[in-house]
């Protein structure tokens, strides 16, 4: 019978031990569920502090993308003159393409040559005149 006392008592404190276990491991427990709980609060709370943010660069994003509209929409007469403008451009150097294509031909014209010439080399020593004078100024 003392034996059964000693067997019922060891079983008792092995007991009281894996109580007392089982009773800390619930304590952590406890502390990394609370804990847990504080940290998806913080994120919950930047969570919606990013998506105010969000919204508010998406309002942003729709009135940039709207100004950019308006503008594109006001500069559409620029690019329609800008294309007239090449077509009357087309036009013109066609008509010279032509002109002088045919005075090219013309046998009087060959009578300017020299004058024309002296006119292409006074040009020329202008514009080195012009560059070497430039070149020659003292930098500022």
């Amino acid at each position: 019978m003392n034996l059964m006392y000693i067997a019922i008592f060891l079983m008792a404190i092995a007991f009281a031990i894996v109580s007392i276990y089982i009773a800390k491991i619930l304590v952590r427990v406890s502390s990394v569920l609370s804990t847990l709980g504080l940290t998806l609060e913080k994120v919950e709370s930047q969570l919606d502090d990013s998506i105010t943010n969000v919204e508010s660069m998406i309002i942003e994003t729709e009135q940039t993308v709207m100004d950019v509209e308006r503008k594109l929409l006001a500069t559409e007469g620029l690019f329609t003159m800008v294309s007239n403008i090449g077509d009357s451009s087309l036009m013109v150097s066609e008509q010279i393409r032509i002109s002088t294509k045919s005075s090219a031909q013309d046998p009087r014209q060959s009578r300017f040559n020299p004058v024309v010439r002296v006119i292409q080399f006074g040009e020329f020593a202008s514009v080195l005149f012009r560059s070497w004078h430039r070149g020659s100024k003292p930098i500022r």
